[in-house]
């Protein structure tokens, strides 16, 4: 997923400059690249896509465009690439890349740094994500396991596991993406 964040700012580019890589560093980014025109930030990985329920292992990615216009004005423009831990958001993933971005044009335009409200919404995420995943698992299975007994008393060979392991992905994946759904509409 891609959000995009631009903002003008009247500054001194080395100060800009600085302020904008404590803040990603404060935020847990690295530094990946560095330019005259811009600076690509990074945080989190795939495998922590895989692994964890927190937003921010995930990997993220950062390109900084600072453009000149004038003497001391600046536009800067946030290109965020979010991994999620699925095919769709949850609306708690959403709010909190929507927070995400909103922090860093508070910060550099408003010298505004609230990490809490950031954090909040972190752990919200978590348990959101948490939820979801808990009762996919405890609607998916029941269901899966009830298909492959009808399933088996209507052939006359068994089932095979690999058959019977995609019934039960298919059935959690379904039933996450329908709680996903439902969140979303409520």
């Amino acid at each position: 997923m891609q959000k995009l964040i631009g903002f003008n700012i009247k500054r001194n580019k080395k100060l800009l400059v600085s302020d904008i890589i404590k803040f990603y560093e404060v935020r847990g980014y690295e530094l990946k690249d560095a330019n005259a025109t811009g600076m690509v930030f990074m945080r989190g990985s795939i495998w922590g896509n895989m692994t964890s329920l927190n937003p921010t292992k995930w990997k993220t990615k950062v390109d900084i465009e600072i453009i000149k216009k004038e003497r001391l004005d600046y536009n800067i423009y946030a290109n965020y690439k979010f991994t999620t831990s699925g095919f769709y958001r949850s609306q708690t993933e959403e709010n909190y890349y929507n927070e995400e971005l909103n922090a860093f044009s508070k910060a550099i335009k408003d010298f505004e740094i609230h990490p809490e409200s950031t954090e909040a919404l972190v752990e919200m995420a978590n348990k959101s994500n948490f939820q979801l995943i808990t009762k996919s698992l405890l609607f998916g299975i029941p269901i899966a396991t009830v298909l492959i007994l009808i399933t088996n008393s209507l052939l006359t060979n068994r089932l095979p596991v690999s058959i019977a392991c995609l019934i039960t992905a298919i059935s959690i994946l379904t039933f996450y993406l329908l709680l996903i759904g439902l969140r979303k509409k409520a």
